[in-house]
C-alpha cells in the first residue's frame, strides 16, 4: 500500500476517533444537563405541593364554613397558577416587577384605574414571583370584600420606589374612596400572610393597618432578597 493511501486511511480513522470521542462526550453533556433539569423540575414540584398543602391546611383552619374555605382555597390555587404561568413566560429567570404585579391584579381591576400603579423599573428573582402574586392576590381579594374595591368609585394605589441608596425595595398599598374601616377582630391565614409570612421570607417588614379613609399597607425588603438571586422557598412562608 502507498504511503499516500495509508496517510489518508490514517487521517480516516484519526476524524473517526475523534468525531467519536466528541459525540460520547456529548452524550455525557446531555446527559447531565438532563439529570440537573430533572431534579430542578422534582424540587419545584415538591416545593410547590408543599405550598398547595399549606394553603389547603391553613385556609381550612381560618374559614367559618366550608363554602368560606373553598372559595378561599380556589382563589389562592388561582393566584399560584398565574404566578407560575408567569415564571414559564420569564422562562423561571426574571421578570419585571411591574409584570408581576399586573399578573397579579389582573383579575381584581376590572375598572379602568381602579388600581393605579406606578413604581421604579426593577426585575425581580423567579423565585419572587410567586410569593409576590399571592401577596398582592390576598390584598386584592380584602379589598373586593371589604375594601375601596367593593364599592364603585373606590381605588388603590400601588406604587413601589427603591431607596435613595439603592438597598431597599419600599411597596406601598393605599386603598381610599372605599366604606369606612375598622380593624378585623381576629387575624385569619390571608392576613397573617402579609403582616409576617411573605415580610419574613423576604428578610423585611410588612405593616398593614386600618385607618377609617382605607387600609393600607407597607412592605419594605433588602433588594439583594427579591432581585434575581438565591432566596429562601416560598413554602416557608406558609408554614
Amino acid at each position: 500500500m502507498s504511503n499516500s493511501k495509508l496517510t489518508a486511511q490514517n487521517a480516516y480513522l484519526t476524524e473517526m476517533l475523534r468525531q467519536a470521542g466528541l459525540d460520547a462526550e456529548a452524550q455525557v453533556v446531555a446527559a447531565r444537563i438532563q439529570t440537573v433539569l430533572t431534579d430542578e423540575i422534582h424540587h419545584r414540584m415538591k416545593n410547590m405541593l408543599t405550598m398547595v398543602t399549606s394553603i389547603v391546611r391553613q385556609s381550612m383552619r381560618s374559614a367559618q364554613t366550608l363554602e368560606q374555605a373553598e372559595n378561599a382555597i380556589a382563589v389562592r390555587l388561582i393566584a399560584m397558577s398565574k404566578a407560575h404561568d408567569l415564571l414559564l413566560k420569564a422562562d423561571w429567570q426574571s421578570a419585571p416587577l411591574a409584570t408581576v404585579i399586573e399578573g397579579a391584579i389582573e383579575q381584581h381591576n376590572t375598572a379602568a384605574g381602579r388600581i393605579q400603579m406606578q413604581g421604579d423599573n426593577i426585575e425581580v428573582a423567579s423565585a419572587s414571583i410567586l410569593p409576590l402574586s399571592l401577596l398582592l392576590n390576598e390584598l386584592c381579594t380584602n379589598a373586593t370584600k371589604y375594601g375601596a374595591l367593593s364599592r364603585d368609585g373606590g381605588i388603590v394605589t400601588l406604587s413601589w420606589e427603591m431607596d435613595e441608596n439603592a438597598q431597599a425595595l419600599a411597596l406601598r398599598w393605599v386603598e381610599s374612596g372605599g366604606p369606612p374601616v375598622t380593624p378585623p377582630t381576629a387575624k385569619g391565614f390571608g392576613t397573617r400572610l402579609i403582616e409576617s409570612g411573605i415580610p419574613r421570607q423576604f428578610g423585611g417588614t410588612g405593616q398593614l393597618t386600618f385607618p377609617a379613609s382605607g387600609a393600607r399597607f407597607e412592605l419594605t425588603v433588602p433588594l439583594d432578597r427579591i432581585m434575581p438571586v438565591a432566596m429562601p422557598e416560598a413554602a416557608d412562608a406558609l408554614q
